[in-house]
């Protein structure tokens, strides 16, 4: 697959983050709604989310390029997504809306990303490690160099789209499927980092190192539902 980057109006990046949150948010505001939440705090929360969203995301990937550059973390807009639907369901005030939020964000998150790295396939960003093989990215045009490259957004792309359609599926089956759903993005995530341009001559990179505390988070917190389910 060749990807020219030399686009003639508007860059694709930015409309996939647009497209990106248009979906996520009104799946989120849709899913809430059915869930119980009011529709003005569920409406507020899509005002406040973009704006958290991409500000962590910028403040993260910042601090992480040692104040070098600024760009948009996904880790960053996930921590941005999630105060979010903290800081709703606080105002909010209605015991068990924390959960509500909080679940449907996870559910909707792998959809979100999953259309972002579309951007970032157009664009050239994030891309992946030098590739010879089957369905390898050529990338040609003034914004990038010449290369042929795995196809990581590409692979992310679908990947992500797979386990927001198992979220979907697994939310009608089980009563919690947010830890399975949350866990399974953390090490796609990770494992996907391995074959990134960026990764080259890390052990690993502070992306990876933010997924494997995560991971660790929710595993701690499954063992702790389950033992005070036991007591």
């Amino acid at each position: 697959m060749e990807i020219n980057t030399d686009y003639d109006f508007i860059p694709p990046y930015p409309v996939m983050i647009l497209l990106s949150f248009l979906a996520g948010l009104t799946g989120m505001y849709l899913l809430n709604i059915r869930d119980g939440i009011r529709k003005n705090v569920a409406g507020y929360f899509c005002l406040l989310a973009p704006a958290m969203s991409i500000f962590l995301g910028i403040v993260l990937t910042y601090l992480s390029s040692g104040f070098q550059y600024f760009g948009l973390s996904s880790i960053g807009g996930l921590a941005g997504m999630y105060a979010a639907s903290l800081t709703l369901a606080l105002i909010s005030g209605k015991p068990g809306e924390i959960g509500i939020m909080m679940k449907n964000c996870t559910l909707l998150l792998p959809l979100m990303y999953s259309i972002s790295k579309i951007g970032c396939l157009l664009g050239g960003c994030c891309r992946g490690i030098a590739y010879h093989g089957a369905f390898r990215i050529h990338y040609t045009g003034s914004r990038t160099d010449s290369a042929y490259v795995f196809p990581v957004q590409l692979t992310e792309t679908i990947l992500f789209l797979l386990i927001f359609l198992l979220g979907m599926f697994l939310q009608r089956k089980i009563r919690n499927p947010v830890p399975a759903v949350f866990i399974l993005s953390a090490v796609t995530k990770f494992l996907l980092d391995f074959m990134r341009e960026s990764h080259a001559g890390e052990i690993i990179s502070f992306t990876q190192m933010l997924c494997l505390i995560l991971i660790l988070t929710e595993m701690i917190l499954i063992f702790f539902r389950k033992r005070n389910n036991q007591v």
